[in-house]
């Protein structure tokens, strides 16, 4: 039986920190946000619940082929964290669609809040802080989409996506750096 600082080292070392799967979710928020520019909010919001359907796969492949890690192994008590917590966004997200017809300027706003609280128990998961500071920055970037700067859609997108793809960075090279070290 794995101790939880075994499996979250399980997990830092499989997943690279976590940062692929940070870097490709930005990605799909910069692709939300070329589509916001030239199409509608509809539009965008279904390239970011699609290429969101492909982040894990997409993360997964280039954990594999690009750092040369293997999954988490069979077993992991926190190996399922990560999706428990991805099904509740896949909810929240079904609310921001709701939202389309009636108050567009608040799907992003909404799928940003989605994201970041998704993000939280990615602590526990990995055994590191810096997630609750990633999901409280783009929680709080969806906040204030609705309560500070509605109709910002645009700069809520790319907010977004700019928080995600430095977080992201910085979990790969923390990634990187504790491969090394053991």
């Amino acid at each position: 039986m794995m101790t939880v600082e075994q499996a979250q080292a399980a997990m830092r070392q499989a997943f690279v920190h976590g940062g692929p799967g940070a870097i490709v979710s930005s990605l799909v928020w910069f692709a939300a946000a070329i589509a916001f520019m030239r199409t509608d909010h509809a539009t965008a919001f279904a390239v970011l619940f699609l290429g969101g359907i492909l982040i894990f796969p997409v993360a997964s492949l280039i954990e594999k082929f690009v750092f040369r890690r293997s999954a988490s192994p069979a077993g992991n008590p926190l190996g399922l964290l990560a999706l428990e917590s991805t099904i509740a966004m896949i909810g929240c997200l079904l609310a921001a669609w709701l939202l389309l017809r009636d108050r567009p300027d608040f799907v992003f706003p909404v799928a940003a809040i989605a994201v970041g609280t998704h993000y939280l128990p990615f602590k526990t998961a990995y055994g590191d802080r810096t997630y609750w500071l990633l999901g409280t920055v783009v929680t709080v970037i969806g906040c204030a989409g609705i309560f500070w700067v509605q109709g910002q859609t645009l700069a809520v997108i790319l907010a977004v996506a700019i928080a995600e793809l430095v977080f992201g960075l910085a979990l790969t090279r923390a990634g990187m750096r504790n491969s090394t070290a053991t």
